[in-house]
């Protein structure tokens, strides 16, 4: 018999990645500890890549639209084709991005191809999400069937980089409703929540740190997250042992877009000036990707540690230049100038723990594709030579760990609403405050003239644009407990019938947040509720002017679950999930 849908979730996690994206999945049942991931590794490829790809683990951020005007994406587009790439970067606002990444060559070309298009990043990720997301809906159905999973609630998880602001954000979760991944199901609404990359990986990657003896309470450990185009740092405080259930998060985040599309373009400009203008100038782009897919992505990239070799790159006919032997010296500076920078975060993060704790991590943690280098692994090793334990898995669980990692963040907080679990990140820590606006009785020389003003019902004199901090910059959303707020809302006494109330939700990232509308504070999202019976029905109330109005007292119940808290509206004793946002945390 299909488990019950009031007591079955299933989770989806994504990881739209700058390169190359997972999906992973599990059905969580309400009381039940949640088991391990399932990835999504069938994809649907074309001809000339069937033999090497047709089962991945992750399949690759790039689409472009054929001759017909059909979309071709992941492993179907051919290595000759003008596929848009590394869209996600233009997801983050230009004036937001690091100086130096505003004229790269990564920036500019997807760009400039979705210009061509006539798209913006939001529309164009939404088709790419909306192919990835209709896949791999289809893949669950194959496994489960559509009507256990038609009877389930959705809880969708998506990762996001460290370094990302709300608006990259935002811009995410527009994506996500433009490719239909919210739309709501039979089975309810479908919820949304984000983790960062580095957590997700954290939370993947700290079950495999059980079985070590080197482990202690109060030991610390770092996660980096080394993708195609970010790589992320994130570290832990180990709270709790046996199992290694409870981490803190009490050290500062760090990201920067060092990851292994900028080693690409590195190699690519190495190519140029080795073979010259003229015979490079030869090659259409077709080959260039050709060369960069075969002789380097999957050869001199993935193989390369920094040891004595030699290493063979072909051309092709066209470019009129013999095949090409490269010495280690000779590929080394190349890999050195992305991954030092890697070396630079990994060497902040250790010595603000130093800083913190009097001692040093006892491991350093490498995933995410690029954290599959092995040259990477030797760098860090040489780097910390004796003094920290540099650990790098084999296989596809670091490639796949923010994707697996995400499914698990969504089935925690699940627990964690329910009261069967505990929460995995003891600590927490706002980053901005979040509230929306109400009005309160005026009070002279407590509130500002300019926000008098005169209620159209009750007739009373009230000061509006006053804002209502639920969450203040610097609280630890750890430890908060639910808290309901309790508002009125009137109408005339003529209006009939069920209404719609629409509110928006605002973020300040002030110390000190204001306590009435100012610049400083920026609208986040708007959430939409209606009244659970016709106004008709609602108390009547009588005005100064002795008009009659209707009058409803309801209340907002923010619940903290994770990184994000819901809105639930209650009213007549019953409670209702209306809307769910994210924190940005440290």
């Amino acid at each position: 018999m299909p488990p019950s849908a009031a007591d079955t979730t299933l989770v989806i996690g994504i990881d739209f990645g700058t390169t190359f994206s997972g999906v992973s999945w599990l059905i969580c049942k309400t009381g039940t500890p949640p088991g391990q991931p399932e990835v999504i590794s069938l994809w649907q490829t074309s001809t000339d890549n069937r033999r090497r790809n047709s089962d991945s683990q992750k399949v690759p951020s790039k689409m472009y639209y054929n001759e017909a005007g059909k979309l071709v994406w992941g492993f179907r587009t051919s290595p000759g084709a003008e596929a848009v790439e590394w869209s996600k970067l233009l997801l983050v606002k230009k004036g937001h991005l690091q100086t130096y990444l505003k004229g790269s060559s990564h920036f500019c070309d997807a760009k400039g191809s979705l210009q061509k298009l006539g798209k913006t990043p939001v529309q164009f990720v939404s088709e790419y999400l909306k192919a990835l997301w209709d896949h791999a809906i289809e893949q669950i159905y194959n496994a489960q069937g559509h009507a256990v999973i038609d009877e389930m609630r959705f809880e969708i998880v998506l990762t996001v980089p460290a370094i990302w602001n709300y608006d990259a954000r935002a811009r995410m979760r527009e994506a996500a409703r433009l490719a239909g991944i919210l739309k709501y199901r039979a089975a309810g609404r479908t919820a949304l929540s984000f983790v960062s990359e580095p957590e997700a990986a954290a939370i993947a990657t700290i079950p495999e740190l059980e079985t070590r003896g080197d482990l202690g309470v109060g030991d610390s450990f770092v996660i980096i997250d080394a993708g195609g185009g970010t790589v992320d740092i994130i570290s832990y405080k180990v709270d709790e042992l046996e199992p290694l259930s409870k981490f803190t998060n009490e050290y500062v985040d760090e990201g920067a877009l060092c990851g292994g599309t900028f080693l690409d373009k590195e190699f690519e400009s190495f190519l140029k000036r080795v073979i010259g203008a003229a015979s490079w100038n030869k090659m259409d782009r077709s080959d260039i990707r050709g060369i960069m897919n075969n002789e380097w992505e999957h050869g001199i990239k993935r193989a390369f540690d920094g040891e004595p070799d030699r290493y063979r790159v072909e051309f092709p006919s066209r470019a009129q230049t013999k095949p090409l032997l490269f010495s280690s010296d000779e590929l080394q500076p190349i890999f050195d100038k992305t991954v030092s920078q890697i070396g630079g975060l990994v060497n902040n993060q250790i010595r603000a723990i130093e800083t913190k704790t009097s001692q040093l991590p006892k491991l350093v943690v490498l995933v995410g594709g690029f954290g599959r280098s092995p040259y990477i692994l030797k760098y860090l090793k040489s780097m910390l030579s004796d003094r920290i334990t540099v650990l790098q898995a084999r296989g596809d669980k670091p490639w796949t760990a923010i994707c697996r990692g995400a499914a698990l963040s969504g089935a925690a907080n699940l627990s964690l609403a329910d009261g069967s679990g505990s929460p995995l990140v003891q600590s927490r820590v706002a980053r901005s405050s979040y509230g929306w606006i109400h009005y309160l009785e005026f009070k002279e020389g407590l509130h500002d003239a300019r926000d008098k003003w005169l209620h159209p019902t009750d007739k009373l004199w009230c000061a509006k644009n006053q804002m209502h901090w639920v969450i203040k910059r610097g609280e630890d959303i750890s430890l908060m407990q639910a808290k309901t707020y309790g508002y009125q809302f009137s109408w005339g006494a003529d209006i009939r019938g069920c209404q719609d109330i629409t509110k928006d939700i605002y973020t300040c990232s002030d110390s000190n947040p204001p306590s009435r509308m100012q610049n400083s504070i920026q609208i986040l999202a708007s959430f939409t509720f209606r009244t659970p019976k016709p106004v008709e029905q609602f108390e009547m109330g009588i005005a100064e002017d002795s008009s009659r109005y209707r009058k409803w007292s309801f209340g907002l119940k923010v619940v903290v679950s994770g990184a994000s808290f819901d809105l639930f509206l209650v009213s007549d004793g019953k409670e209702e999930k209306i809307y769910r946002t994210i924190v940005d945390v440290k």
